[in-house]
């Protein structure tokens, strides 16, 4: 009798996961880009894989899943994927047949993205304030 719940995740997976995997990734990079917050970024991951591929299993959860897994904040690189320029987007195939390449993958350091809600750096002055533990400034009589 088969085992009930998720599948596991070992052994081979089909072509349409790496498919899966490259559009949330390009989406996913092209939406922080533009200065989305996270949560708005995954959304339009979601989007553009349902635009793209409609026949394609996709959800919120999954595009989290693949993000953790292909950009760890335990690792220095990451999977990156972007398209190629037009003219560079042709290949010569045998038989006299063109080839069109749609994605580039590459192994790269993994991109910082800025937090949206981050203070603003403010330059220090030559003279540091004084503040006592009270967080109230100290007035200095001279």
């Amino acid at each position: 009798m088969k085992k009930r719940g998720r599948p596991r995740k070992n052994g081979p997976q089909p072509m349409w996961m790496l498919e899966r995997i490259i559009l949330a990734l390009y989406a996913y990079d092209r939406a922080r880009d533009a200065g989305e917050k996270r949560s708005v970024a995954i959304s339009e991951a979601v989007k553009y894989i349902r635009d793209t591929a409609p026949a394609m299993r996709v959800s919120e959860t999954e595009v989290k899943r693949i993000i953790t897994r292909w950009r760890s904040k335990q690792r220095a690189t990451c999977l990156l994927i972007r398209k190629p320029d037009p003219q560079h987007s042709i290949i010569p195939l045998s038989r006299g047949r063109n080839g069109r390449i749609l994605y580039i993958a590459s192994i790269g350091p993994r991109p910082v993205y800025p937090r949206a809600n981050a203070a603003a750096k403010r330059e220090q002055t030559s003279k540091p304030s004084t503040t006592s533990l009270s967080g109230r400034k100290r007035i200095s009589r001279n």
